[in-house]
This record gives structure tokens, sequence and C-alpha cells, in this order.
């Protein structure tokens, strides 16, 4: 047993889901919303001397991760309206970060891209999230980490309706 849990990640006697309580649970939530905005903060200033904002980045790191990706894609990962979307792929097509292929076998279907100006760009971004995440990581240990993944996994299977 460690920190009040058993091994086995079932509650020690006594500590009756005190993780359950509302104000662990807001307190989890506000840690969240938190440990997010660190992360955004950390790329703010490189955002900022190119006139680009938090939803330019998240398109870029989608894009990044996701090569090919649709914009129906990009819309159900980000839950956006299409107006906002287009706004910023259309900023981002006409400042060479992003471009935008006909999918061969459906040329209606356009699948997304960085360009090497940004890979760059998303590559320096995301330099400077990688060193805070992990350093988190390392100073958790892994089953702290994968503890965490499923709790991120769990809240991301519901907001999918899974």
């Amino acid at each position: 047993m460690r920190d009040g849990f058993s091994a086995r990640g079932q509650d020690a006697p006594g500590q009756a889901h005190l993780y359950l309580r509302e104000e662990q649970l807001r307190q989890g939530y506000e840690a969240l919303l938190r440990a997010g905005r660190a992360l955004a903060r950390l790329c703010d200033e490189t955002l900022g001397e190119q006139n680009l904002g938090a939803a330019h980045h998240r398109c870029l790191f989608l894009i990044a991760s996701h090569p090919a990706i649709t914009m129906s894609g990009l819309l159900r990962a980000l839950h956006i309206s299409k107006q906002s979307l287009n706004r910023v792929l259309q900023d981002l097509t006409e400042r060479g970060l992003i471009e935008r292929r006909s999918k061969p076998s459906d040329r209606r279907l356009k699948l997304l891209y960085l360009t090497e100006a940004g890979q760059a760009l998303e590559g320096k971004l995301f330099a400077l999230q990688r060193e805070r995440l992990t350093q988190a990581y390392l100073a958790s240990g892994g089953p702290a980490v994968e503890g965490f993944r499923r709790v991120l996994a769990q809240l991301d299977g519901e907001a999918k309706g899974g």
C-alpha cells in the first residue's frame, strides 16, 4: 500500500473514494485548466512574434500529429465552428505554414499538411512544451503517468460519447 491506495489501485480501508468528493473533483478540474494554460503560456511569446494565437497553435499541432488530416477531422478534434476553422486555416495557408492537397482517390477531399516553415514553427513550439512535459513525467514516474493517461482517456471517451 502506498499513499492510501493498495497496489491494485483499490481504495485502502477507511479511504473510500475520497478522490470523488466534490472538492477533490473541483481541484482536479482546476489543476487541468492551470496545467493546460501553463503549457500554452510557454508558447505565447513565440506565437506573438508571428501574430498567431492559440487557435493557430492547436491547428499546427494537430496537423503535425496527424498529417493528411481533413478539415472534418480537425473540426471533430477542436470542436469549433467551420467558419472559425476556415479563418485560421486560411491565415495559416496565406502565411505558408500549411498546404491543402486533394486526396488522390477523392479530389473533393482536401488533406492538410504542414509546409517546411510550418514544421519548423510547430517543432519550435512543441520543443518548448516537450521539455515541461518530460520534466513532469520524469518527476511523477511511470505508474503516475500511466494513471494520468487512463484518466485523460476516460475523460476524452466521455466527451466523444464513448
